[in-house]
């Protein structure tokens, strides 16, 4: 059976990771953006596909999910989609798309096999990350197929490739 394609995702934070880091463009390189609190950290690998541009006028964020440790920050890694959790914030709809690596492609392969543990640990954690920051909010709509998920990514290659 083929596999689908891989996309490359940059990977600004680690799974379990209590600072919110960002890539500034201009300083071409991760900042801090904030200091989680203690018992709110990233639940995977978080960061974006490179030269998109989301909804939200971002680069399309991405998840890596792997149940062990090992995907670092500042490194990019070819992760393959299989769908997406609908969010949206005080700039737009803020959609994460969910991927996993080669090894884990076999097992995790499209969202409707993730447990519901860690669609519910995903979708708890973005509905929660920004409470009690001033003028910031998040709320979650649930979960799309690797189908729309894959939209979402050429909507943002679009996006991008207009923009720029």
């Amino acid at each position: 059976m083929p596999m689908d394609p891989t996309f490359p995702v940059y990977i600004e934070i680690e799974k379990g990771g209590l600072i919110k880091y960002e890539y500034d463009k201009d300083e071409g390189k991760l900042v801090v953006d904030r200091v989680m609190p203690a018992s709110h950290p990233y639940p995977y690998a978080y960061g974006f596909f490179p030269s998109t541009l989301g909804s939200d006028g971002d680069e399309l964020d991405a998840l890596i999910i792997r149940n062990s440790d090992g995907i670092k920050n500042d490194t990019t890694y070819n992760a393959y989609i299989i769908g997406a959790l609908v969010m949206e914030d005080e700039h737009g709809m803020d959609e994460k798309v969910l991927c996993v690596l080669g090894e884990d492609y076999g097992r995790m392969g499209d969202i409707d096999v993730l447990s519901e543990d860690i669609k519910k640990t995903i979708e708890t954690f973005f509905s929660t990350y920004k409470l009690n920051i001033p003028g910031k909010w998040s709320k979650t709509y649930g979960y799309i197929s690797k189908n729309k998920a894959y939209d979402l990514y050429v909507e943002a290659l679009i996006r991008y490739s207009a923009a720029t």
